[in-house]
This record gives structure tokens, sequence and C-alpha cells, in this order.
């Protein structure tokens, strides 16, 4: 005779395995969340020195001191080219050369190449059933788009600090021979960089400068006494005063509008241009439009960059 049925103990076990299975997901999330992006934490630490810099950017050493303790608390976090920009822009402020080509060389070093963008147009109903010209930017290279955006960073404002090593060493040339080179071969030869170090003859993509002697508009007939030096890449943005000249973050408009999910999971925002007639524009992570690159979503926060500067904007919540 059969006895009665005993209870399958396997059964009694289900509970605590389910909580180890959560238990290994939410391990599993975190470790994703820190190897793929930034926590929430080193995003909330970066806001509030992006609020320090858009409440007082001409406060140079605050702004660089709260960039250095920023790396030092956190010096693992991946968005840090953001700050490593910040803090070389002010010190370029402040004259101190020395600290802002450690800032730059280790954002240069950080990323070989930039994030390949393209952007294509397309029309999209407004709630309002209104068409309305939409661009949408899709990106190749998207898990280190912060980390190329910032090495290309770091090469522009590399390349405008050697532009000016070289127009130093063409003032001492001018100085002895009262005129310019017809090219910079004789600075080659015969000057040197600081500590002993040859003259950069190219620009940090490694094409060389575009120099030529020109003339003056008015006085006819000089020579040798004006010249361009341009690199092939920044072109009229070569010159470093310039490029300081400008706000920083100033070229940097799109308003971001609302966020989207796309087929395969990808997240968009949707940003919107500012004027009379404004665009909407609608970028995942490592798109470009105008000039700016999306080079990340997070939890709270957007970063945007224009090559020269970064602009961190609040995420929309819908």
């Amino acid at each position: 005779m059969a006895g009665p049925p005993t209870a399958d103990k396997s059964l009694e076990n289900q509970p605590m395995a389910c909580k180890k299975c959560l238990f290994f997901l939410f391990l599993f999330i975190i470790a994703g969340r820190l190897v793929f992006g930034a926590s929430e934490t080193q995003e909330k630490a970066l806001w509030t020195l992006w609020s320090l810099q858009t409440n007082n950017p001409a406060q140079h050493e605050a702004i660089v001191a709260a960039c250095q303790q920023m790396q030092e608390t956190s010096p693992a976090n991946p968005l840090f080219p953001v700050v490593q920009g910040l803090a070389a822009w002010h010190s370029l402020h402040l004259g101190k050369t020395n600290e802002v080509f450690v800032f730059l060389d280790a954002m240069a070093s950080a990323a070989p190449t930039t994030p390949t963008a393209v952007a294509t147009s397309t029309t999209v109903a407004t709630s309002t059933t209104v068409a309305t010209s939409t661009t949408v930017a899709t990106s190749t290279a998207v898990a280190t788009s912060t980390a190329a955006a910032g090495a290309e960073m770091g090469r522009r404002w590399l390349t405008r600090l050697d532009r000016e090593k070289v127009r130093g060493a063409l003032a001492v040339y001018y100085r002895n021979a009262i005129e310019y080179p017809i090219n910079l071969q004789p600075l080659k030869k015969t000057m040197q960089g600081e500590k002993n170090a040859p003259l950069p003859l190219a620009d940090r993509w490694g094409a060389p400068w575009q120099y030529q002697l020109t003339t003056f508009k008015v006085i006819k007939g000089t020579r040798g006494q004006r010249y361009l030096l341009q690199s092939k890449t920044l072109g009229e943005s070569s010159d470093l005063a310039k490029a300081l000249e400008r706000p920083y973050a100033g070229h940097i408009l799109f308003q971001p509008v609302s966020m989207t999910i796309s087929g395969n999971g990808t997240q968009n925002v949707v940003f919107q241009t500012p004027g009379d007639r404004p665009e909407k524009i609608l970028l995942s992570e490592g798109g470009q439009a105008a000039g700016v690159t999306l080079t990340y979503i997070g939890a709270q926060i957007l970063i945007l960059c224009d090559g020269d500067h970064w602009r961190v904007v609040l995420k929309p919540t819908k």
C-alpha cells in the first residue's frame, strides 16, 4: 500500500532561489551601469559642477578647483572628459599653460577617433498635425561618444596652443631678418620649442600647417611682412585668442523637448532649435546635427559638444 504523498522539497527552496536570482540580476544591472555609463551619483556631481559653470562662468579659479576636487573623489568617472575640458578652458583664461597641457593631453589620448554620425532630414507631424522639418542622426560608435568627443576637443585646443609656439618662433625670426620666411622650413633648422623640443610643424591631426605670406591691402610693395597660419582642420578657428573670446557653449543652443525609444530599444532625444522658425531634431547617443554632437544620454542628464565646448542639460522626463 502506497504511503501518503511527500511534499516536493525543491518547492520549499524556490523563494530562496528567486531571491538569489533577483540579487544577481541587481548586481548585473549595477555592473552594466558602471561599465556602460555613469552612475546617478556621478551624474549629480557633474550637474553640480555644471551649475557652478553656468552661474559663475568668470570664477575661473573656483571652477578649476571644483574640477580638480571631482577628479580626486571620482577618478573613474566616465564623464570625466567634460571635467577636463572645463578645467582646461578656465585654466587657459588664468594663463596656467602647464596645467592646460596636462588636461588636454589626457583628453586627446583617451580615444583615437571620433564617432561617425550621419544626419538625414525627415518630416514628422506634431500634436497639432502641423508637419515640421526634423533631422534624424544616428551613430556608428555609441559606446565611446563622450571620450571620443573629448579626444577631438583636446586635439583642437592643443593645436591652437601649438600654433602659438610657431607664432613665437616666427616673431623671433622676424626680429633677425626683418621679414617672415617664405615657408616654415627655416624654423625647423634654427628654432626650438620649450625644453629644447622641436617646434610643432604640424597640427594634432598630423597635417602640416597651412602657411603663406600675405600682403597689406593699403600698403603696396611690401614683402614678407604678414603671414597666414592655420590648421587644415580648424581653418579660421585656429586662433587661440579668438577661440577664447567665444562664450562657453554659446553655440550649443538645442533645447531638449522629449524622449523616444526606437524599435531596437535605442533612446533618442527630440531637440528644438531656437529662433522664429524652430525645427525638431532627433538625436541618438553619438548623433550629430549642425556641428553639435549628443555624446551622452544618462539617467538624469544629457551631454552635448560642439568640438570646443561641452553643455550639460537635464534629461526630459517624458
